[in-house]
């Protein structure tokens, strides 16, 4: 599948099932049309990473964007 709505839309469709985030889903969950599964007690975490292309960090703009995003990812 290219990506998580098309895998969302094959199960939706009758496709079977699939592992994906609550996110795209929660629509579908809430007005019933997928059901969960599993629960775990302690979801999974998800592990994001902060990139840049190099030598892209003289740009002040991108350095701007950098910090803000670091910034604001304390708190998540």
């Amino acid at each position: 599948m290219p990506n998580l709505h098309a895998v969302l839309s094959a199960v939706n469709a009758g496709a079977g099932y699939s592992v994906l985030p609550r996110s795209p889903c929660q629509e579908y969950l809430d007005s019933g049309r997928l059901v969960r599964l599993h629960a775990p007690e302690e979801p999974p975490l998800n592990t994001l990473f902060l990139v840049q292309r190099p030598g892209s960090d003289t740009n002040p703009d991108v350095a701007r964007v950098r910090e803000h995003l670091r910034a604001a990812a304390r708190g998540w």
